[in-house]
């Protein structure tokens, strides 16, 4: 194990634990000010394609913006985990798998995915390409001011955009609790950055 993945390892468990504690009242009222603040964006007035998480183990909740985007008219995409192409499994998507995106209404059904994660089932919910999303809501444990994030450790959101050849990246936005932001994150080479961080205290561009 290198340096920086324990690195990484040890302040996982540490923001992790961190952001599971804070209570539901204030996390319900953390999720409304980040929303606000997201909302005031050019990058989210211009974003007629936005891909959202659903919050799970203590991840600041993006439903508000969710909400916004479908009365504002936005297409609202979520994230769902590919294995290789000719693998199967759970082993296969946690060691090397992307994200593809289905498209997410107020009636989408939800099934558990590889990863127990819910995800839009298959058809009728078309995948959209990365390169046709423009704003990209993305859930982290721990991020710093140059735009560097610390995830679950899967690297699903690291190889997705950085097999993204000469297709227009989407804007990444990082939405987080202001716990979580760090004088520094450990990263690697292949840590794709954030162009924005926002929590319920700030607006960072990276």
């Amino acid at each position: 194990m290198s340096i920086t993945t324990e690195r990484k390892q040890t302040l996982r468990a540490r923001l992790r634990a961190q952001r599971r504690a804070i209570d539901a009242g204030t996390a319900r009222w953390a999720a409304r000010m980040a929303a606000i603040r997201v909302m005031r964006l050019a990058a989210w007035r211009r974003a007629r394609r936005v891909a959202v998480y659903l919050a799970a183990d203590g991840e600041i909740d993006p439903q508000p913006l969710v909400e916004a985007a479908w009365r504002a008219g936005k297409q609202v995409h979520l994230p769902v985990i590919q294995p290789p192409k000719g693998e199967h499994g759970r082993r296969a998507a946690r060691q090397r798998g992307h994200l593809i995106f289905r498209r997410y209404d107020r009636n989408t059904p939800l099934h558990p995915g590889l990863l127990g994660i819910p995800e839009p089932a298959g058809r009728p919910h078309p995948t959209c390409s990365l390169a046709a999303i423009d704003l990209l809501i993305m859930p982290l444990v721990g991020f710093d001011e140059a735009g560097h994030r610390l995830g679950m450790g899967g690297g699903f959101y690291d190889r997705t955009l950085g097999v993204r050849g000469r297709f227009r990246r989407p804007i990444c936005l990082g939405l987080a609790h202001a716990c979580q932001k760090q004088p520094g994150i450990p990263h690697d080479p292949w840590d794709q950055p954030l162009d924005i961080c926002v929590t319920n205290r700030e607006t960072i561009f990276c």
